[in-house]
């Protein structure tokens, strides 16, 4: 019975998870990486100062 019992635990915490997972369509993920690619470019032509901490 414990067998039966974990198993539909786990269906339902696995339909849960599905249920729960965000909806975004293709416009709304290509306005995303487009606004990160516009912060990239503003960016990119400024000079970064460095400092002398090893990586």
């Amino acid at each position: 019975m414990k067998k039966v019992f974990s198993i539909l635990a786990l269906a339902l915490l696995t339909v849960g998870f599905y249920s729960c997972e965000a909806e975004t369509d293709v416009q709304e993920t290509e306005a995303m990486f487009e606004q990160l690619q516009m912060d990239k470019n503003a960016t990119d032509n400024e000079d970064v100062e460095t400092d002398d901490r090893d990586s």
